[in-house]
């Protein structure tokens, strides 16, 4: 017998919580406003993170216009130094870069 009143309240504690937090989150967000919208238009895009061996960087992805086409450039700092580079790679793969001390950055087409 006590099981089960231990049971039913803890049932009633556990809908009890649902139903607040549902209401909560309801309240947050009909309060909250977007101060701006975001679109695909954007072309600068910064990405700031801790490396695994506790290391912050920060890059800066852009597009630079030039006479044949668009062309993707990082700027960069971390682990590895500060600099500029221009390659396809992902952020994912440039932060992996970034943190490491003895990577080489270079340009996509190094030979050029």
């Amino acid at each position: 017998m006590n099981q089960l009143k231990i049971g039913t309240v803890l049932v009633a504690c556990v809908l009890t919580s649902m139903a607040f937090f549902t209401q909560a989150g309801a309240k947050v967000a009909s309060s909250l406003s977007l101060q701006t919208t975001l679109g695909n238009d954007e072309d600068t895009f910064t990405f700031v993170g801790q490396c695994p061996n506790g290391e912050r960087y920060r890059l800066v992805s852009y597009q630079v216009n030039t006479v044949d086409s668009n062309q993707s450039f990082y700027d960069y700092e971390g682990p590895v130094g500060k600099g500029t580079v221009r390659t396809g790679a992902s952020p994912k793969t440039m932060s992996v870069r970034v943190c490491r001390k003895l990577a080489e950055i270079v340009n996509q087409n190094y030979w050029e």
